[in-house]
């Protein structure tokens, strides 16, 4: 390869990024922050649980048909006049964030990322997620305790998905602990979340950092601005 004068040049080399990032992405210290990744509305797959159908993200076949009377009432919440909302309860469940998603066009399979580069990033970074740690090439080194995905019914009230966050963060900070205790010997490690939430999913933080678990006052009025949340579970929401 010759340069502008004519002289000769050694051609360009491409880093090994995947070799470089591996070294980072598999160093661990009980000092890092795990983090918690929750997507908006839409950004969790649901699934029937009494029949495993998909009611929410298996696009372009194979999921729920809103066009017709059963998936319709898949997709959609139960109703009975009457009753409070936390009765309304059916067999649909999320199953996981929508990191990808798979749809047909005129026939041509193709493929979109939805939340996948949000985490491939993070996995740069040394946050490793159990999914992209089992397809990618980066080496994230052995278990998975440092980012987590939160999904939720996001059909449902904010105030009941902040709920199930508590419970999630609660599992997972004891699920860290447990961890940090086996591989550094460090006991009750004071663990602290750092949340990346995108729409939706800011809202159900800013709820359950702000005001608990509390549901709201029947009067229409806001609950007791504490941040429960937030001293409960260690929490910072960045």
């Amino acid at each position: 390869m010759r340069g502008t004068r004519g002289e000769l040049r050694a051609p360009a080399r491409r880093p090994d990024l995947d070799g470089l990032y591996s070294r980072a992405a598999a160093f661990e210290y009980p000092e890092r922050n795990p983090v918690i990744v929750i997507p908006g509305i839409l950004g969790s797959k649901l699934v029937d649980a009494a029949t495993g159908t998909i009611v929410w993200g298996a696009f372009g076949g194979g999921a729920a048909d809103p066009e017709t009377p059963e998936g319709a009432r898949l997709v959609a919440l139960p109703m009975r006049e009457g009753a409070p909302l936390e009765a309304l309860t059916d067999e649909v469940r999320p199953a996981g964030a929508l990191d990808r998603v798979k749809i047909d066009v005129l026939g041509l399979p193709l493929e979109l990322t939805a939340y996948a580069q949000i985490l491939a990033t993070l996995g740069i970074g040394g946050y490793r997620d159990q999914t992209l740690a089992q397809a990618g090439a980066i080496q994230y080194g052995n278990g998975h305790f440092t980012c987590f995905q939160f999904d939720y019914d996001w059909r449902r009230d904010n105030v009941e998905n902040a709920r199930r966050l508590d419970a999630f963060i609660r599992e997972k900070r004891a699920q860290v602990q447990r961890e940090i205790a086996s591989r550094f010997g460090v006991i009750d490690h004071d663990v602290h979340f750092d949340i990346i939430a995108h729409s939706m999913g800011g809202l159900v933080t800013r709820y359950f950092l702000r005001y608990g678990t509390q549901d709201l006052p029947a009067d229409g009025s806001l609950p007791e601005s504490s941040w429960a949340g937030a001293r409960a579970t260690s929490t910072r929401w960045c």
